[in-house]
């Protein structure tokens, strides 16, 4: 062994003095020995270093010392993180349980408010404020902040955050005090017995529903632009919540939309006067069908009345008024059927069609009108629905399982079909379709009370969505507001809810309505660099009925003019951009030819008398541009009578 290894080996011998020049620590006297040796056994680990480590010096101690107290610090970590994994894990399932009660809330206000338990439902209220609020304090306690630290779960964390604290001020903001107000103010005390409707409390109940409009419209935007959450567990939690708060939202701004009308249109500023007309989509215009029938609804000092439906020639001027001004370009686009008013139907803009029908009203009958509401006998079946059967002059059974296809087909084939048929027979189905809506209406009103009122006011909601139900009133405020509800069949729409309109007139005066589908389809779609988005459409007009059909009909169902053919609609078809949009690359089969124009400043392609046939279609493709950052497109289009078919 060498020198150098001897000397290196006596460094591990030498004495504690030679290891530490320092001086130890002298002995109390007057600590007993065992304390000074524990003290000394404790002491010496701290200078005690092997000598190899000494040898290196203090820069190779630091070196050898770091993985232990990295090792330490790991562990330290993975037991402060375990132990708010185990926490957050009961915080989580905490949290869940409080989601899901809320989730059971909403169900619960959701129930009572149908079944019109309006104490309920406030209870129900309130107890998902409770739950919200617990919930925003939970996700704001330290556990929560530290897990929003965390990769992939901070954002997930601060969406949950913003997600709850948003249900906290609806339920808080919107839902307590509008079911409060629903509570103080139910649906079964808005009419009498009598027909008579409590103008005042209808009011103040739309009244809070448009105070807690905004607060909810804010949470709702807010919670839209959050991302999907990360974990599946928290997307499982917060997910049903959002679409809730989507779904609430939707609700109350529609209801809020029209809480400035309520006071005026249910008669609190003075008696209104509304014409109800009943179109017949079995001879189809753009609008939606010829106005076959009409009839008013007054509310005097709060008490609804209906008088009794007539037919269209007894109660309208046949001449348009001039004080309608009629203009070149709806000549052009409508022709000369404008000039007439109760074929203005062929302009599918409703406001436009609704004010000449009430002009030519007035000038007939000298009754002046606050508001026209169009109704189809769809709506009728839906009303009969309600209300009970009832029984026209020729014994005909007409109920809410039957009315659309007996009114729209049955009664023109058993007295206008060619083997029916007679003198007079065409004014008889006249009178018995004017007698149908006259009787279905009169029948629902006189047993109308809080529960039929609201299945009055959801067979209303569902018809303005396929246009078989439209509103317009005669003040220009008024009409302002109502249009911002889409509720008033104008073409025209909001730019950001593209929809393309697709409408069909019959230019012969037949009853073949009843054979007519229009069918719209998306078949791709892509995105623009501007925001924009371009759809391939395709609508397709059809024209379902046989030679049979058309063999056995009566001219008066079929329609027939000197030198056009009986089997042949030769109908007017329109289709319109969306507003804000354009449409291109417009093709048609069948020869269809369809023309560019212009109404109500949107782009319109417009086909004049087009052949289509028994058993044809003509099937029209393009190109639809939306304005940037639109949503999705759909379509408007006049109602048809398919699915009475089936």
């Amino acid at each position: 062994m060498s020198d150098m290894d001897n000397q290196s080996r006596g460094r591990h011998f030498k004495t504690e003095e030679e290891r530490h020049p320092e001086p130890l620590q002298p002995r109390n006297p007057y600590v007993p020995s065992s304390v000074h040796d524990a003290y000394d056994s404790s002491y010496k680990p701290v200078y005690g270093l092997s000598s190899s480590s000494h040898a290196q010096g203090p820069r190779r101690k630091d070196r050898k010392k770091a993985p232990f107290v990295l090792l330490g610090a790991i562990l330290v970590l993975i037991v402060a993180i375990s132990v708010v994994g185990v926490s957050a894990f009961f915080s989580a399932k905490n949290l869940k349980a409080k989601a899901l009660g809320a989730m059971s809330a909403i169900s619960a206000i959701t129930d009572s408010v149908k079944a019109q338990d309006f104490s309920s439902a406030s209870q129900a209220a309130q107890s998902l404020s409770d739950l919200t609020r617990e919930m925003t304090d939970g996700l704001d306690s330290p556990l929560w902040t530290v897990v929003s630290l965390m990769p992939v779960y901070g954002q997930d964390i601060t969406s949950a955050r913003t997600l709850v604290g948003s249900l906290d001020k609806v339920a808080t903001d919107a839902l307590v005090p509008v079911l409060d107000a629903l509570e103080a103010n139910p649906p079964a005390e808005l009419i009498s017995s009598d027909k008579t409707i409590n103008v005042a409390a209808a009011t103040q109940l739309f009244e809070a529903v448009g105070d807690a409009a905004p607060s909810l419209a804010e949470c709702a935007e807010t919670v839209e632009s959050l991302p999907q959450f990360a974990l599946p567990q928290l997307e499982e939690i917060m997910g049903p919540a959002r679409q809730k708060l989507s779904e609430v939202n939707a609700l109350v701004q529609g209801a809020a939309d029209f809480s400035p009308l309520a006071a005026p249109v249910l008669g609190a500023e003075g008696n209104r006067t509304y014409l109800i007309v009943a179109q017949n989509s079995a001879e189809m215009r753009a609008s939606g069908g010829f106005p076959g029938s009409m009839g008013t609804l007054r509310i005097q000092d709060g008490k609804i009345e209906l008088d009794e439906f007539s037919k269209v020639y007894d109660v309208m001027e046949e001449a348009t008024p001039a004080s309608m001004g009629i203009t070149d370009a709806e000549r052009a686009l409508f022709g000369g059927f404008m000039d007439v008013a109760r074929d203005a139907g062929m302009d599918p803009d409703f406001p436009r069609v609704a004010a000449i029908w009430a002009a030519a009203y007035e000038e007939k009958t000298g009754v002046q009108l606050d508001g026209v509401i169009s109704v189809t006998p769809a709506v009728v079946q839906d009303l009969l629905a309600i209300a009970g059967s009832i029984t026209l002059e020729d014994g005909t059974v007409v109920d809410g399982s039957n009315a659309t296809k007996v009114l729209q087909h049955d009664l023109y084939w058993n007295y206008l079909s060619k083997e029916t048929s007679a003198s007079g027979n065409g004014d008889l189905t006249d009178a018995l379709f004017a007698q149908a809506a006259d009787l279905a209406f009169e029948k629902f009103f006189s047993g109308l009370n809080s529960g039929t009122l609201m299945q009055f006011a959801e067979l209303m909601a569902k018809g303005v969505d396929n246009r078989s139900v439209m509103f317009w009133l005669s003040d220009e405020t008024e009409q302002d507001a109502l249009s911002a509800l889409d509720c008033s069949g104008s073409v025209l729409t909001d730019a950001s809810e593209p929809a393309v309109g697709t409408y069909f007139s019959l230019w012969i005066g037949s009853k073949m309505g009843w054979y007519i589908d229009i069918d719209n389809q998306v078949l791709s779609s892509s995105d623009n660099a501007d925001g924009s988005r371009t759809y391939h459409v395709q609508t397709t007009f059809a024209n379902t009925a046989t030679s049979d059909i058309i063999e056995t009909a009566g001219d008066y169902i079929s329609g027939y003019l000197d030198g056009f053919d009986r089997d042949n609609l030769y109908p007017e078809l329109y289709i319109y951009a969306p507003s804000g949009g354009s449409i291109s690359t417009l093709e048609a089969s069948n020869g269809a030819e369809f023309v560019e124009a212009e109404h109500e400043g949107l782009q319109v392609f417009h086909a004049s008398r087009p052949n289509l046939r028994a058993g044809e279609s003509i099937v029209c493709t393009y190109e639809v541009t939306t304005a940037p950052g639109a949503a999705e497109l759909t379509f408007m289009s006049t109602p048809t009578l398919t699915k009475y078919r089936e």
